[in-house]
């Protein structure tokens, strides 16, 4: 339909009627319709990419289900040898992190089905390696496929919500690892069931069925998949006019550098601030230590639940429940922060409560008390790594440095595995006491790191706070004032019983006369569009003094 693909531009300048005049018009939208487009976005984008996540997270770990399932005997593989199937992956996971800025370059769904084809295909290749060179070197490509998408997928998130939007977006998203662990086990579980009934091993049954549903998927991510709202096939017109307002708001009064017309590209010198940036380095080192625990546990586990006594087949069925419940809690966690406007005080809760678990799970010798430990210590590390990302996000204002803070993220971040993955030895079975120590120390620092962060962030804020006030205050003294309705009655315009918190000017948006014209005949006059000038310019004019008023109000960093 013409006209069905828009610009995202902060405000479109009118098409000239007719008549050669230049006529301005405004569609206006209730909060409510601008949670209904949240909701579909909700609808159509988030399951998609969390099912992918799942998928990915399910080929990178599974491999400990299926040392447990055989593997290890199959080739007599040593524990150190077993460590460094481990550590390939990451290796070239921490490699190709710079392939996460193909996300600004090469549209959404070209770059995912690829992603999605290869790191499937080389998951299911695993099942038919007959020595352990050949099985390290799949390892090492699998690093490659999943660097290439997971690291990115909060930077492209940004491309539809609001900061303020992101935490509990980047929760759904990110549960998808407790959730795709906890499935892992009660999956192995089946497989393994099964397939001790039949000729071929088990592990290698388990690799090949876990390994296939990605190359499906490629197909649904090539139809399926938006490359930014502007050419969302769920969106229509009014929606992605609302989306242009939103785009609007993060510009005008969050002060991001969003790039409105949906091109794809990269900004270097965006990139180099936040390379001089130190906040950057304070979360990938956060980032970092939480990777410790959240790379080795989900591989670990089985073994670990093994070595306190249980069959292999139970220990895999018993590793799913800590799983589920960390499911649940990272879900509410991020709710929470996007409901608080707070990241800080959510990391240090859960860091703390995870480095608790894993003092107790050095230290106790109860089968049980370990057990329920490993609850708390699942549900803290994977808290804190959900976090940990959406603050990276909220905290850099441009596309090209969302790219870059998330490069540097993993880059630095995802090196925590390559410790993670050898701090369970067999030869410190069955209660792994280093490795436990090692873990709760990390998660102990991560607390210190995010209440240091907070703080330093808080200063910014304040001084950032100032300058806006000293500014308001001179625009106020040295130009005259404006006529406004908001004068008369600013409690109209007050959205404070609203969830977002977010005033009257976002509900307005400057068309053109063919978006009005088509507007109405796809709504017909259940659509509300404002042409009378003097009540165009009185909106327009209020809503200057309201932006300039939320500028002050918006703190420049989330705490």
């Amino acid at each position: 339909m013409p006209g069905d693909t828009l610009t995202e531009t902060t405000a479109v300048p009118a098409i000239a009627p007719a008549d050669g005049s230049q006529k301005r018009i405004l569609l206006r939208f209730t909060k409510e319709e601008e949670k209904d487009l949240r909701r579909k976005i909700d609808r159509y984008l988030m399951p998609l990419i969390t099912t992918l996540f799942v998928l990915a997270f399910l080929d990178r770990s599974n491999i400990g289900n299926a040392r447990i399932a055989g593997l290890q005997e199959s080739f007599n593989l040593s524990s150190n040898q077993f460590d460094w199937l481990l550590t390939a992956f990451y290796i070239s996971y921490i490699s190709f992190e710079w392939v996460g800025f193909l996300w600004n370059v090469v549209p959404a769904h070209i770059y995912v089905t690829m992603c999605l084809f290869g790191w499937g295909l080389v998951a299911s290749l695993q099942s038919v390696t007959f020595n352990y060179w050949t099985l390290f070197i799949l390892r090492f490509l699998l690093g490659i496929g999943e660097a290439s998408f997971a690291p990115g997928v909060p930077m492209y998130l940004s491309f539809f919500y609001l900061r303020k939007e992101m935490g509990f977006r980047t929760g759904i998203f990110m549960s998808a690892a407790p959730l795709s662990t906890a499935f892992a086990g009660t999956i192995a579980y089946f497989i393994t069931s099964v397939a001790d009934h039949t000729p071929i091993d088990s592990w290698r049954v388990l690799l090949f069925v876990e390994g296939i549903p990605c190359m499906l998927m490629a197909c649904i991510a090539w139809n399926y998949l938006p490359d930014r709202p502007s050419s969302a096939y769920f969106l229509d017109l009014k929606d992605k006019i609302i989306v242009r307002s939103r785009y609007r708001r993060r510009i005008e009064v969050e002060g991001e550098q969003v790039s409105h017309s949906g091109s794809h590209g990269f900004k270097w010198e965006e990139a180099i601030e936040v390379l001089q940036d130190p906040k950057v380095y304070v979360t990938a080192s956060m980032f970092f230590l939480a990777n410790i625990a959240y790379a080795s546990m989900p591989v670990f586990l089985p073994l670990i639940l093994r070595d306190m006594g249980y069959e292999s087949i139970t220990a895999q069925g018993l590793s799913a429940p800590p799983y589920l419940v960390a499911y649940v809690v990272v879900l509410l966690t991020t709710y929470l922060s996007d409901k608080r406007q707070s990241r800080a005080e959510f990391i240090i809760f859960h860091s703390s409560i995870s480095a608790a678990g894993y003092l107790v799970l050095a230290i106790s010798r109860d089968t049980l008390t370990r057990y329920c430990a490993i609850f708390f210590v699942a549900s803290g590390f994977f808290s804190v790594v959900t976090v940990v990302i959406a603050w990276t996000v909220n905290n850099q204002s441009s596309e090209s440095g969302k790219g870059t803070g998330m490069v540097m993220l993993n880059t630095i971040g995802q090196c925590g595995p390559l410790i993670g993955t050898r701090l369970y030895p067999e030869s410190d079975a069955p209660y792994y006491e280093r490795g436990m120590i090692i873990c709760s120390i990390a998660m102990f620092t991560v607390a210190i790191l995010a209440i240091m962060l907070r703080r330093h962030l808080a200063r910014l804020n304040a001084d950032s706070y100032k300058e806006e006030r000293y500014r308001l205050i001179d625009d106020e003294y040295s130009s005259p004032s404006v006529p406004s309705i908001a004068d008369e009655d600013e409690d109209e315009y007050d959205d404070d019983d609203d969830e977002d918190g977010d005033e009257d000017i976002s509900r307005y948006e400057v068309i053109t006369v063919a978006e009005a014209r088509q507007l109405r005949e796809e709504h017909g006059f259940n659509i509300d569009i404002l042409d009378d000038e003097g009540t165009v310019d009185t909106i327009l004019k209020n809503g200057a003094k309201l932006v300039a008023k939320k500028q002050a109000q918006t703190f420049k960093y989330m705490l």
